[in-house]
């Protein structure tokens, strides 16, 4: 008898959750996060350079509720969004979805790893084993002074590759008070008319202040940073582990 292998994606990320899809009829996959939803508060930038790259996981119907907003560089959303949509599909193809809940204690074993968890996950607290282990909390908010995962240095536990990263500041503020940003900034105007803001430090402000503001580490490469990015490194991942 065949044994179903089983994976551990840590962070409700683009790229975790396109592996959590793309291996969900061959593997036992689950995934957790530490924040209290999938994709609140995502510190992913709302760009995608080809829209048709989602066709292949949400309807129409998802698709034109992301209200995809085009701009010279590809298209615009509320990455949160995007993001409920995919944990909803692979919630619906079987994938263990788990908020609120961190890995106190993780053992390298021979098999693959033994998992200690906390908080919402399975009968809220307990120990099982993974033959797989996906990290890519680098794609997830981590607020300052919360409990984070404890992780033992491992060759064995996998990362998204999205080269190095670096602080960036980001915000969204109204699309008419955008005016003269940094040459270096990066506006990501919105269908609602807000413009996401991104910036290597805080210099500039918008004289109606912020609507929201967020501080983070993301890809030095622009290309690294945007949603087609991430759901081809999960591909990629999903690949690996086929």
């Amino acid at each position: 008898m065949i044994k179903v292998k089983s994976i551990l994606l840590i962070g409700g990320t683009y790229s975790n959750l396109i592996t959590a899809i793309e291996l969900s009829d061959t593997h036992k996959v689950m995934l957790i996060e530490l924040n209290a939803e999938i994709g609140l508060p995502s510190i992913s930038p709302g760009h995608i350079e080809d829209k048709e790259i989602l066709t292949q996981y949400l309807t129409p119907e998802q698709i034109k509720f992301l209200q995809l907003h085009p701009f010279e560089n590809g298209f615009t959303l509320r990455s949160e969004w995007g993001l409920k949509h995919l944990a909803v599909l692979a919630a619906q193809k079987g994938v263990e979805i788990f908020t609120r809940t961190r890995i106190t204690h993780c053992f390298e074993t021979d098999e693959g790893f033994s998992i200690e968890f906390q908080g919402a996950g399975p009968n809220g607290s307990g120990q099982t084993h993974y033959d797989f282990l996906i990290n890519d909390t680098q794609w997830t908010y981590q607020a300052p002074g919360s409990k984070q995962h404890t992780l033992p240095e491992s060759k064995k536990i996998q990362t998204p590759d999205f080269g190095k990263f670096i602080q960036m500041y980001g915000g969204t503020a109204l699309k008419n008070d955008c005016h003269n940003t940094p040459k270096s900034a990066i506006l990501l105007p919105r269908f609602e008319g807000l413009t996401e803001v991104w910036q290597t430090s805080e210099d500039w402000v918008p004289e109606k202040g912020w609507i929201e503001i967020i501080d983070c580490f993301l890809p030095s490469s622009i290309e690294k940073r945007c949603i087609d990015a991430q759901i081809l490194e999960g591909r990629r991942i999903s690949n690996v582990l086929k």
